[in-house]
């Protein structure tokens, strides 16, 4: 990395490409973090890395040792700090390694918001997942900063969540709905459930679930990102990156001598994540994206999988099984003198707490805050 600056003994901040060497101690520590967050996975930040047009902006904490015990990845974009894995995600994880005990932690995020404040960042955290070990001692951290900083629910992950991989398939096997969708498939279209869980046929089946996504929504209010071909391109990437980190699973149906249905699933510690689903829209009445949570659970069951994660959003189709909701938040930190930033963070709040006037903020004033 071409810029590092030696915060303490214990921590570092550095601009600039991230070199081997950090990847590769970068993947140790992902490897040996609570989660294994896919969004954070080494070789989709180093896919992002690359693609980013600017510096990427690396928050490094060690022990007395010298081993990387804790590490975020951002991008600067528009005046703003962002994760770098912004670019595409569920959750945004800062990535601790397990050994750490709470006061561990609590240093670590002290170092990061002092760096925060001599840097002079805006820094605006999306998508932050309330349930990770770790958010009690941020925000006892950020409280103590000095900064203005604010936290707002923004979001929710519906999730299936059981006691065992077994009464996780049992519980999502019970649903009449579900087998009722599996059922229709197979008696009417000859339907296969097709489960890969590594790069086969990456490149067709990923260009075929971008057809299918811009079909589905074609003349809709929301039409597809996946027409630009820069965009197709980039999602592929990401497939790939996931699938040689060994966290992808493709879920799909099959039928009439083509796919038809597809879920995006990322391997997590104890979970899968329901990432990206699609369906070609001439299969809607057979709701191939449902039939397919029946497969995954099969899948989950196989693989000593608990707790099946349907991602950011709140999706009617994911309440068909669901049992709980972790909730994602948004958190701003600044200095108190931003006055700006500090304004358009409490515009955002009081959007988010008043629902009639969410939609007018989204189509008229929030493009002009981005």
């Amino acid at each position: 990395m071409t810029n590092t600056i030696e915060l303490t003994q214990t921590s570092t901040l550095a601009y600039g490409k991230p070199d081997d060497s950090f990847w590769e101690k970068y993947a140790g520590l992902w490897q040996n973090s609570a989660e294994r967050s896919p969004f954070q996975a080494p070789r989709l930040l180093r896919y992002f890395s690359a693609q980013n047009p600017g510096e990427t902006i690396v928050f490094q904490y060690f022990n007395k040792q010298s081993e990387l015990l804790g590490a975020a990845l951002f991008q600067q974009e528009n005046q703003g700090v962002h994760f770098l894995s912004d670019m595409k995600t569920d959750a945004n994880f800062f990535i601790l390694h397990r050994s750490c005990t709470p006061d561990d932690m609590l240093d670590f995020f002290r170092q990061f918001l002092q760096r925060v404040k001599a840097e002079g960042w805006a820094l605006m955290l999306n998508n932050q997942p309330d349930w990770a070990d770790y958010m009690r001692q941020f925000e006892a951290a950020a409280a103590t900063s000095g900064m203005y900083w604010m936290e707002i629910p923004y979001s929710v992950c519906p999730v299936v969540t059981a006691e065992t991989p077994k009464a996780l398939f049992e519980q999502i096997s019970s649903s009449r709905e579900l087998r009722y969708r599996v059922n229709k498939l197979k008696n009417q279209k000859k339907a296969e459930f097709e489960v890969l869980s590594d790069d086969t046929d990456l490149e067709h089946w990923a260009e075929e679930f971008c057809q299918a996504h811009v079909l589905r929504w074609e003349g809709t209010p929301t039409p597809s990102a996946y027409r630009d071909p820069l965009r197709r391109q980039f999602v592929k990437g990401c497939m790939r990156a996931w699938a040689e980190d060994g966290i992808l699973v493709r879920f799909s149906v099959k039928t009439e001598g083509r796919r038809v249905g597809f879920v995006i699933g990322l391997r997590a510690a104890e979970s899968l994540v329901h990432h990206s689903t699609t369906f070609h829209p001439e299969y809607k009445k057979f709701s191939p994206g449902k039939a397919l949570i029946l497969t995954m659970a099969e899948w989950m069951a196989g693989n000593n999988l608990r707790v099946l994660d349907f991602g950011d959003g709140d999706e009617p189709y994911k309440y068909t099984v669901a049992n709980e909701e972790h909730v994602l938040s948004r958190i701003f930190l600044s200095g108190k003198q931003n006055l700006p930033f500090i304004l358009k963070t409490k515009l955002i709040k009081w959007t988010k707490e008043h629902p009639r006037f969410y939609n007018y903020y989204a189509r008229k004033i929030k493009p002009h805050l981005a």
